[in-house]
């Protein structure tokens, strides 16, 4: 009981917002198609996505420090764990964004084979 309250609160900060994009992707993109002429909304989706990802990501990373100063090891290897989990997506975009040489185009292939 100790660790699953502190695994709950971080879960739910990171569910909350995604499960916010997602239900605001769906209602962008059933809104654009019912225009004549349809726009890009993916690409505001992708930087909101990024956005949330970063500041997670730094949010995460403040607390792992703030827990290894206070030798809350139970909460820091829970931190690590979702800072891995922020890691993916974050390089995966930024492999895209950028080129595909040496380590991204290992990430994309494998996330490309995984699809």
């Amino acid at each position: 009981m100790k660790t699953l309250k502190p695994f709950l609160i971080r879960f739910l900060t990171v569910a909350v917002p995604l499960l916010g994009i997602y239900i605001f992707a769906q209602i962008a993109a059933s809104a654009n198609r019912g225009r004549e002429h349809p726009t890009d909304v993916g690409l505001g989706i992708a930087f909101l996505s990024v956005f949330t990802f970063l500041v997670l990501f730094v949010g995460f990373t403040v607390d792992l420090v703030i827990r290894v100063r206070r030798k809350q090891h139970p909460q820091v290897w829970m931190d690590s764990f979702f800072l891995f989990l922020f890691t993916i997506p974050i390089a995966y975009i930024v492999c895209l964004i950028t080129s595909r040489d040496c380590f991204c185009k290992w990430l994309i292939d494998t996330i490309d084979w995984i699809r």
